[in-house]
């Protein structure tokens, strides 16, 4: 992916994040784990992944406690990787995005740990051609790490999604959030986690939530505080799919 179509890519899966339980497929995470290497302590200042981080804001989202040691994963495509996180019960943290030269993995989990992440999902390309301004930083990280100044001149994009690991889920949907113009009812599903309630009761992606347990379904918010509150009871969950309105009965998780 080309470095300037970066930001667009953030803003869109930002933009679908907004959560209201948690997801379906058929892969786990993005590819097989990385190797581990020796971890060389950083101060958290120098560190790249740490410097160019930006959180999410979870709005009570409940996680499982954290991992001893975060798990790193090389990405192959980021929108089907992302879907494939939540799918698998994980919820972003947040991500770092920056170009540079050489910069180990061992450094992307060590922010991984210092953020209590389970998993950190990292994505590397080559850039072909480096500016005289990327030259320039690459000149100052090493200024500031007392490297040699001599090397290939060659520089990366570097991309990093961070991943805690969900609470056991009460439905087990991830929703899109609706915008203020959208006039029409329900919650539209993003991801349904496998082996959830709502997976077992039959949810898919793109289904409409329109009420569970007799309440209307406006936001995730709603759906959120609606599966609180009839937590641990069978209930009826109406939603329509594609033309057709479709009642299921789903036996919701105990409330945490």
């Amino acid at each position: 992916m080309r470095p300037y179509l970066r930001p667009y890519l953030i803003v869109l899966l930002l933009a679908v994040l907004a959560a209201c339980s948690k997801p379906v497929v058929k892969e786990t995470v993005p590819e097989k784990p990385v190797a581990p290497e020796p971890v060389v302590e950083v101060p958290q200042e120098e560190n790249l992944y740490a410097q160019h981080y930006v959180a999410r804001q979870l709005h009570g989202v409940k996680l499982s406690p954290g991992a001893a040691e975060p798990t790193i994963y090389k990405g192959v495509r980021e929108t089907d990787d992302y879907q494939r996180m939540l799918n698998d019960g994980y919820e972003m943290l947040g991500y770092s995005s920056f170009e540079a030269g050489d910069v180990p993995p061992s450094r992307a989990v060590a922010h991984a740990s210092k953020v209590q992440a389970d998993a950190v999902v990292v994505y590397t390309k080559l850039i072909a051609a480096p500016t005289a301004a990327m030259r320039m930083q690459k000149i100052k990280e090493q200024a500031k790490t007392q490297a040699s100044a001599g090397g290939s001149g060659e520089f990366y994009s570097y991309f990093a999604t961070y991943w805690a690991k969900l609470a056991p889920p009460a439905l087990g949907v991830h929703v899109m959030q609706r915008s203020k113009d959208d006039p029409g009812p329900g919650v539209t599903v993003l991801a349904v986690i496998t082996g959830s309630p709502a997976a077992q009761a039959g949810v898919a992606v793109g289904d409409v939530l329109l009420s569970l347990g007799g309440e209307a379904l406006s936001s995730a918010q709603v759906l959120q505080q609606a599966t609180h509150r009839h937590a641990g009871q069978e209930v009826e969950l109406v939603l329509r799919r594609v033309n057709a309105e479709k009642r299921l009965r789903v036996t919701l998780g105990a409330a945490l």
